[in-house]
């Protein structure tokens, strides 16, 4: 294990330490087997939204516009290029208001589009949906279902050679996603089960990527105070792509030589949660995983997650966060990426119409199977001004920092969004 790694691990067994110490103490309920992120997240209304009454459902329409600045449009090392760009984002979602049971739905738009490189403009759109079935006060049963067409981020960590022109398109792809948990609860014992499918579908030139994820997911927890509980999660994962990988470097290989990225893994890991809303909510754990990639060098090691929000004052709450996981690579000769990233965020409440935040992260990418290596920061500031409960104004300054040992991969970018947003 190199010097990083082991850093790492140390880190996470650290923080794992210091959540324990901070959550021992406090009360919590086991936590339902969580759903991924999907489109009803995305357009989840604003809490001072009223929405407007349809029998048993609100509708949240809501409108946001933007103008941003960018120093660094394709995140490049040299050569930077900088462009203004103006967003419109409509969504609309759709809840239950019933006393047993939910039900969510959800659409949204987003276009951008670019004063000077008008081929970076892009066009995402998402339709989905999510509920839960209470089959009785102790068992209840959560699913989603979803699909995107979204537009890939530059300076990602598992973005393809960044060295391009402002010619080329941005890289757009398609998400089906399908989830579906079920949470029982006996006395102070949780269990829950669960199952995901995520559908990955790219453009022509990048459908080496396109791939079928499958996730299994057990978990038991037990409640040992009326505000602790400790769990334990076993997740399995099966990873089949539906093409070759990228042409392996030369040498060692010759031209033209490619492999199959397909995978099998699992991730073990014990952790506490809290449920406190008035002042910690959230989750930590730590464990061990393992990425055994059939045509690649596997991906092994400690995983760790952190979800954690604190109420520190009535005007101010902090969040931590933080995960190692890994991710599927897109450099030639390597097929997982051992990713790891932690953050805190400050929001603080100047008054009850001016919102405050402040975010920072610093990311750790190790490319098995070669010598590169990725670490950098992010870190932003903002503020949010609500004229009403109608309008909303915001203006937020990014900044990214990435600094890696293989040619071309460095980069800096500053972007600055002022926002408009409607809703009812």
């Amino acid at each position: 294990m190199n010097t990083n790694r082991f850093s790492l691990c140390a880190l996470a067994l650290v923080c794992f330490a210091g959540m324990l110490v901070v959550l021992l103490p406090l009360a919590s309920s086991a936590q339902d087997l969580k759903l991924p992120y999907g489109v009803t997240d995305r357009v989840a209304p604003e809490s001072d939204a009223l929405g407007t009454k349809f029998g048993g459902f609100t509708a949240y329409p809501a409108l946001g516009v933007s103008a941003a600045y960018d120093d660094n449009i394709l995140a490049q090392e040299n050569n930077a290029e900088d462009d203004a760009r103006f967003i419109i984002d409509p969504s609309l979602a759709y809840e239950s208001n019933w006393s047993r049971n939910k039900l969510s739905l959800g659409a949204f738009v987003s276009q951008a589009l670019y004063a000077d490189y008008t081929a970076q403009d892009r066009t995402n759109w998402g339709v989905g949906g999510s509920g839960q079935l209470d089959v009785r006060e102790s068992t209840n049963i959560t699913a989603l279902l979803g699909y995107q067409a979204l537009t890939e981020q530059r300076g990602g960590i598992d973005s393809p050679d960044p060295n391009e022109a402002v010619n080329v398109p941005p890289i757009n792809y398609d998400q089906l996603q399908a989830a579906l948990a079920i949470n029982h609860r006996v006395d102070q014992l949780s269990l829950s089960a669960g199952g995901q499918f995520q559908q990955l579908e790219y453009e022509d030139s990048q459908t080496y990527r396109d791939r079928d994820v499958w996730q299994g997911t057990a978990q038991a927890g037990f409640e040992f105070s009326p505000g602790y509980s400790a769990f334990a999660r076993g997740v399995y994962n099966d990873r089949n792509f539906d093409n070759l990988s990228l042409p392996l470097p030369s040498p060692p290989a010759p031209v033209g030589t490619r492999l199959s990225q397909d995978s099998q893994g699992y991730n073990v890991a014990v952790g506490i949660s809290s449920e406190l809303t008035n002042l910690i909510s959230g989750e930590a754990y730590i464990g061990y995983l393992d990425q055994d990639y059939e045509q690649f060098e596997d991906v092994d090691g400690v995983s760790f997650g952190v979800d954690l929000e604190w109420e520190a004052t009535r005007m101010t709450t902090v969040r931590l966060t933080g995960s190692r996981q890994v991710v599927d690579a897109t450099m030639p000769g390597v097929g997982g990426i051992f990713y790891a990233i932690g953050g805190i965020g400050v929001d603080h409440e100047l008054t009850p119409e001016i919102l405050l935040n402040a975010d920072f992260s610093y990311y750790n990418g190790d490319y098995v199977g070669s010598t590169r290596e990725d670490q950098g920061y992010r870190a932003s500031a903002g503020v949010d001004y609500r004229l009403n409960r109608t309008v909303h104004l915001s203006l937020l300054y990014n900044f990214d920092d990435r600094d890696s040992n293989a040619a071309g991969q460095s980069f800096t970018r500053n972007q600055v969004t002022f926002g408009v947003r409607l809703q009812q």
